[in-house]
C-alpha cells in the first residue's frame, strides 16, 4: 500500500463530455467580461489583473467541473483544461476583433489615456468564432501596426507578441493548476466521494527539519506532532495540520502539514507565507481518530481559517 495517496486515474465519460462543454461554455461570458474590461480600462497594470481575473475564473469554472465529473485523472484533467484555455483565449480574441470592426471614435481621458468607442455586432462575432483562419490570420496584422501604447511609446512587433505570450501563459496555467490540483485530491472509491478538508484549530511549533519530519511519519513516528501550548500560540511561526477524509470510509484518511509564518507589511497588515512540508501522507483509522482527539475535536472547514 503506498504511504501516499495515489489518484486512481478514473473518470466517466460523461465527466469529460461536461468539462469541455460547459467549460466552453463558461469561458464565454467570462471572454465578454474580460475583453470589454481591458477595451474600455486603458491601463496596462490594471490590464495584467484582469488577465490573471479571467484565467482564475475559468480555473474555478472547470475545478467545480472536475469536482461534479468526479474526474480522478490529474494528467488528462490538466490537458484538458488546457484545451478550454485555449478556446477562452480564442473567443477573447474573435471578441476583441469584432469589437474592431465596430470601432468608432477615441475619446481622450487626459494627455496620457483614451479609449475607442466600439458597438457589438454579433453576427460578425459568431462568424469570427468560426473562421479561425481569419481570426488567427489577423494577429501579424495587428502586431505590425500595435494594439496600445504605454507614455506614448506604441507596443509592436517582438514586443507585442510577447506580451500576447504572457497573457496566453497566464490563462492557460491558471486553467491547468486549479483542475489538475483538484484531480489530484484524495478520493474514496469506496464511497465514491472526494475527501472533506478539514484544518485543525490547535497548532504545532514550526517544523524546522522538513525532512526529518516528513521521515519520521512516514515510520508512523508521531510524536513529532506536539500541539502547542496554549500561551504559544500566538507566535509568528508555527505548523498547521490539514486532514482529508471521507466519514463514510474510515480507511480515507489523509493528512498534510504547512509551515505558516505571519508577515507583517509596513501597514501594519498581516498576511500568511506557508510552505509545504507533506501532502497526502496515508493516515491509519485510529490514528484519525488520535488526531482529531489531540488537536481539536472541533475542527473546522479550511476555508474559515484565516491569517492572524
Amino acid at each position: 500500500m503506498n504511504l501516499y495517496y495515489q489518484p486512481s486515474k478514473r473518470i466517466t465519460i460523461g465527466g469529460v463530455l461536461s468539462f469541455l462543454l460547459l467549460g466552453a461554455v463558461a469561458a464565454v461570458p467570462l471572454a465578454f467580461v474580460y475583453v470589454y474590461a481591458t477595451w474600455y480600462i486603458p491601463f496596462i497594470y490594471i490590464n495584467v489583473l484582469l488577465t490573471v481575473g479571467f484565467g482564475a475564473g475559468l480555473a474555478i469554472v472547470l475545478k467545480g467541473l472536475t469536482t461534479l465529473g468526479k474526474l480522478r485523472n490529474p494528467a488528462l484533467v490538466g490537458w484538458l483544461a488546457i484545451v478550454v484555455g485555449l478556446w477562452a483565449w480564442y473567443v477573447q480574441w474573435a471578441l476583441y476583433l469584432t469589437l474592431v470592426n465596430g470601432a468608432g471614435e477615441t475619446e481622450s481621458l487626459g494627455s496620457r489615456a483614451s479609449f475607442t468607442h466600439t458597438t457589438f455586432n454579433a453576427d460578425v462575432f459568431l462568424s469570427l468564432l468560426t473562421q479561425p483562419g481569419i481570426v488567427l490570420g489577423m494577429l501579424p496584422r495587428l502586431a505590425e501596426n500595435g494594439t496600445w501604447s504605454i507614455f506614448t511609446v506604441t507596443f509592436s512587433g517582438v514586443a507585442l507578441y510577447l506580451v500576447w505570450f504572457i497573457e496566453l501563459a497566464i490563462i492557460l496555467f491558471c486553467a491547468w493548476a486549479l483542475a489538475h490540483s483538484q484531480a489530484a485530491t484524495p478520493f474514496s472509491e469506496t464511497a465514491g466521494q472526494w475527501a472533506e478538508k478539514l484544518t485543525f484549530p490547535v497548532t504545532t511549533a514550526a517544523f524546522a527539519d522538513a525532512a526529518a519530519t516528513k521521515a519520521a511519519l512516514e515510520a508512523a513516528d508521531w510524536t513529532h506532532l506536539q500541539p502547542l501550548a496554549p500561551g504559544e500560540e500566538a507566535s509568528s511561526s508555527f505548523g498547521r495540520l490539514h486532514l482529508y477524509h471521507v466519514p463514510q470510509d474510515e480507511d480515507c484518511c489523509y493528512l498534510s502539514l504547512e509551515n505558516v509564518t505571519i508577515e507583517v507589511d509596513d501597514k501594519g497588515k498581516t498576511s500568511e507565507k506557508t510552505t509545504d512540508v507533506l501532502e497526502y501522507l496515508r493516515v491509519a483509522p485510529h490514528v484519525c481518530r488520535e488526531l482529531h482527539a489531540r488537536f481539536g475535536t472541533a475542527a473546522v472547514p479550511a476555508e474559515s481559517v484565516t491569517a492572524s
